[in-house]
């Protein structure tokens, strides 16, 4: 008996090789985050810093959340095939159920501003306007 699990242990152990080395079995791995700063489009474009989220131990189910506000972990943001996915207004935008969902600067002023006003790990972000939004001469590029 003894023997006969180790016998099966050893066989489904190189199958799970077999498939890994084939790639038929798939390894979903941690997202990273994006390299450059982003600029989150809008009437007053602002900037948002990833790295700088993430020096402070912010994991990314903070902010990013699926349709049941359930945080994403960073290997569920890896396993998204469709980046657009992940940007905030995919969802929140005038098909939202909520109103006070649906805009972009009524989305970040909730999570961001409040976020900053109030800390996280006891430090407070900036608050000022100017802190986050860009000069309106300043090229916008997409992100959430």
């Amino acid at each position: 008996m003894k023997s006969s699990l180790i016998l099966t242990g050893t066989v489904l152990a190189m199958a799970l090789y077999g498939l890994l080395g084939t790639g038929m079995v798939a390894v979903t791995a941690a997202a990273e985050e994006p390299a450059k700063e982003l600029v989150l489009e809008g009437k007053k474009p602002a900037h948002f810093n990833h790295k700088t989220h993430t020096a402070l131990g912010m994991e990314c189910g903070v902010c990013h959340h699926d349709q049941k506000h359930v945080p994403l972990t960073a290997e569920a943001i890896g396993a998204v095939t469709d980046p657009a996915t992940l940007s905030c207004m995919s969802c929140h935008n005038d098909q939202h159920p909520k109103q006070e969902l649906r805009q972009a600067k009524d989305i970040f002023h909730a999570r961001c501003k409040t976020c900053h006003q109030e800390g996280y790990q006891g430090k407070n972000g900036p608050t000022k306007c100017t802190d986050c939004h860009l000069k309106s001469d300043k090229k916008n590029l997409e992100g959430c």
